[in-house]
């Protein structure tokens, strides 16, 4: 038969063998309990562990449910984080002596002597593989469930989180059975599966750690919204003279705050005000780190593939680069940032006067991701005082990373899969010496 042949009563063939074969073993039925247990464990202590550390700010939203701002996030963020590094961890054992672990037994030329194409068996061996570890991943679901109605977490993130994770998974699975197929010791196909998956999960960020001393740096030009140096220098010398007479003159509790003596005004409403109005564009250098050469390293990591791919929880920011320390205790989202922040290019735009108006004591002002800042009233609303006229690329109109990442992963699964075909491909061309055939 071609080697190429695919056919629906063939593919049944091998799958059904497969599935049969693993639902008679015991030791799958163990682990996939062992499995269960330990996410659902894991899930109960973080959520424990997050409630206890975090001060909540809630908004009921309807009566009898509560959004915890933080808490939420964060424990739903830990949740997947775990339950991706546990499916890199589970998945390479369904496959990774598929068919060095079938050959040595002597049932692989069963298959091979039939009717079967090398397609067929390759395909129903994978498939089976990947539903297997599907159900492992579905035995979690319960459990981000809990973590979703917790953190109020939008059906879509949980979706898509779950989506993009099974589709990692399924690679991970087609080069365990690439890798069985080439080498004949279930041992050295073990280890090579394992490999790959620490190579992209782990020593992808290691690696770009390492070239940050080999990373181009230089002296650029930019234009910057701010201060003159001398106007800078004589705000900051009035406000250092300032706070040094309220040093002296107030007391202060174990906290820091000031203990104003009976009848005084809050002496910060007095303290020097930086003249933000006197702001204007300056032609300065700064020095900047082309990280734009090395982001690349992490698009294949699956950790910074669910996260790109998760959309953004909270809705009332409408871009990923309008963050306030509540998304920041989104892990996801952080690591979407990061990346994001990574594979941009340096501005050649400065905003250093919006900072300024955090010492104004009815506004705070926040800074963005990309380096811009926010300015907002005390009660959180954006604030109408003039901002620099920079502007801002939102993260909407940049391309999203995910699909560069899962599309290695995915083009990789394809080379390990066709590799598969062609080592289960008979008449055998060529066979390393010990290799059994029957």
């Amino acid at each position: 038969m071609n080697t190429w042949s695919l056919s629906l009563q063939g593919l049944k063939t091998v799958l059904s063998l497969e599935v049969m074969q693993r639902l008679r073993s015991k030791k799958w039925k163990w682990a996939l309990v062992a499995w269960a247990l330990t996410i659902g464990a894991i899930t109960m202590l973080v959520m424990w562990a997050v409630y206890q550390t975090f001060t909540f700010e809630r908004t009921y939203n309807a009566p009898g449910r509560i959004q915890d701002t933080a808490a939420g996030p964060m424990a739903f963020s830990l949740i997947v984080m775990f339950i991706i590094g546990m499916g890199l961890v589970v998945a390479p054992a369904f496959t990774a002596t598929s068919i060095n672990g079938d050959r040595n037994a002597g049932t692989l030329a069963t298959l091979q002597a039939t009717g079967l194409s090398a397609v067929e068996i390759a395909a129903g061996k994978f498939i089976a593989a990947w539903l297997t570890a599907g159900g492992f991943l579905a035995s979690a679901f319960p459990f981000i469930v809990v973590t979703m109605v917790f953190g109020n977490i939008s059906v879509l993130r949980v979706i898509v989180c779950l989506v993009v994770l099974f589709l990692l998974i399924g690679v991970v699975c087609v080069i365990g059975l690439g890798w069985s197929a080439l080498f004949n010791r279930t041992a050295a196909s073990t280890v090579m599966t394992y490999l790959s998956v620490v190579v992209f999960a782990v020593i992808s960020p290691i690696l770009v750690g390492l070239s940050m001393p080999f990373i181009q740096e230089e002296d650029m030009p930019v234009r910057e919204w701010g201060l003159t140096e001398a106007q800078m220098d004589e705000y900051l010398e009035k406000n250092a003279l300032y706070w040094d007479e309220i040093w002296d003159e107030y007391s202060w509790d174990d906290h820091g705050d000031i203990i104003l003596p009976l009848g005084t005004v809050d002496p910060t409403v007095l303290a020097p005000r930086p003249p933000v109005e006197e702001c204007a564009w300056h032609e300065t250098t700064t020095w900047v780190t082309h990280t734009e050469s090395v982001w690349w390293l992490l698009a294949a990591n699956p950790f910074v593939i669910v996260a790109d791919a998760a959309p953004v929880m909270m809705r009332s920011y409408p871009d990923i680069f309008d963050i306030d320390d509540v998304l920041i205790n989104d892990v996801l989202s952080g690591i979407r940032i990061t990346v994001r922040e990574l594979s941009r290019p340096p501005a050649t735009e400065y905003d250093n006067c919006t900072w300024l108006y955090g010492d104004f004591p009815e506004y705070n002002a926040y800074q963005n991701a990309d380096g811009s800042w926010t300015v907002k009233t005390l009660t959180g609303k954006p604030a109408d005082v003039p901002l620099a006229p920079i502007s801002q690329r939102p993260a909407s109109q940049d391309m999203p990373l995910w699909p560069w990442g899962l599309g290695i992963n995915l083009l990789m699964g394809g080379c390990f899969f066709w590799i598969t075909v062609r080592r289960l491909r008979i008449p055998y061309r060529t066979l390393a010496p010990g290799t059994r055939v029957a």
